[in-house]
């Protein structure tokens, strides 16, 4: 393959066109790091215009809600979006993501919570290397009594979100090289408390899709 994830050479390009929920974005490749603004390897919140909150290689992260989603960038004025991982957009999404450079991907996208900006934000794993790693993220949702009976979760109990780490992880594929989330448990207990009403109403309106 020429290249390996479509998602981190356009980057740049979801600056302009995101939803005005924040995003997390671990960087690897594109203008903003030829530029300085960011290094290889490092997780920002881009804001307006060039500015990104550096927050470095490590990132401390509650993880509150999750959702499938699917983007279509080939469109030169809107970007599709489909949150419907059963519609026949998202499938359509799907199948092209396969191809080279296509301009789409889809995966999860979490709603996290980062402690030092005391943000809520959109961390998405919708590229191929990033979705592997989605799956580890899982277990540091909340999850109730009710939820553990109907999906079967054995051995599993309740619990709050728990506190997550994000770290970065360089990879190589013969002239190609590029950074991968690594998910792992935080070392601190807690991340500091957060009032459950804005808890609330951040997941409901994450999930009001």
């Amino acid at each position: 393959m020429g290249r390996f994830d479509y998602f981190f050479d356009n980057v740049d390009k979801l600056d302009t066109i995101y939803e005005q929920l924040p995003r997390l974005q671990l960087y690897t490749k594109g203008s903003t790091i030829d530029r300085g603004l960011v290094k290889s390897g490092q997780y920002g919140i881009p804001t307006t215009g060039d500015r990104i909150t550096v927050l470095g290689k490590t990132v401390d992260v509650y993880v509150f809600a999750r959702r499938p989603k699917a983007l279509d960038m080939t469109g030169k004025e809107a970007l599709i979006v489909s949150y419907d991982a059963d519609s026949d957009e998202f499938k359509r999404i799907i199948k092209l993501a396969s191809q080279l450079e296509s301009g789409c991907m889809y995966g999860v996208s979490f709603l996290v919570y980062e402690p030092t900006t005391r943000l809520f934000l959109e961390f998405y794993c919708g590229s191929r290397s990033s979705r592997t790693e989605a799956k580890k993220i899982y277990p540091f949702l909340p999850v109730t009594t009710d939820e553990i009976e109907d999906r079967g979760l054995n051995g599993v109990v309740p619990h709050g979100a728990l506190p997550m780490t994000l770290k970065s992880k360089r990879v190589e594929s013969g002239n190609f090289s590029w950074h991968v989330p690594v998910v792992t448990a935080c070392r601190a207990r807690s991340l500091g408390l957060i009032e459950p009403e804005l808890i609330e109403r951040e997941v409901a309106s994450f999930l009001a899709v």
